[in-house]
């Protein structure tokens, strides 16, 4: 009914009006995707920026990191120059007769000072009050070498 309105009101047929509303409608599309192509070009260019943004900061976060490493170094040699009387420590396998502390479990604290009496790849066995254990050697803390 309202189509018959506008073709008496206009003065053109059915099928005119028709294809005058099917171009107005499709000429409506492409606007849209120019829209859609701007916001595209858009977001690509935003993601280009933030990328350049990232890397620089990476850059610079590299150099700084790197600057800083050379400064260390500068000072570790400085110090050396100044203390070379200093003691190198040594780091060497648990051995049979070393004294350690032995960490309780779910405490951080030691208990008393034991002597080694066997040891295994990762497992050191003590002599305490009750008999032997045996710990992990993590669980372990060095305190004095045996007497030779």
């Amino acid at each position: 009914m309202a189509l018959q309105a506008k073709v008496s009101a206009t003065g053109k047929t059915e099928t005119e009006l028709v294809v005058h509303g099917l171009q107005y409608v499709l000429e409506e599309m492409p606007q849209q995707n120019e829209d859609e192509d701007r916001f595209f070009a858009l977001e690509l260019h935003l993601e280009r920026k933030l990328k350049e943004y990232v890397e620089s900061l990476i850059e610079a976060r590299i150099l700084s990191f790197k600057s800083s490493e050379y400064s260390h170094k500068d000072n570790l040699i400085k110090e050396s120059d100044t203390n070379k009387a200093m003691p190198i420590p040594t780091i060497r396998p648990l051995q049979v007769g070393d004294r350690v502390l032995i960490l309780e479990p779910d405490s951080p604290y030691y208990m008393a000072k034991l002597s080694v009496i066997r040891t295994s790849l990762i497992r050191a066995t003590v002599e305490t009050d009750t008999g032997e254990k045996t710990f992990l050697k993590r669980d372990l803390r060095f305190v004095e070498a045996a007497s030779e």
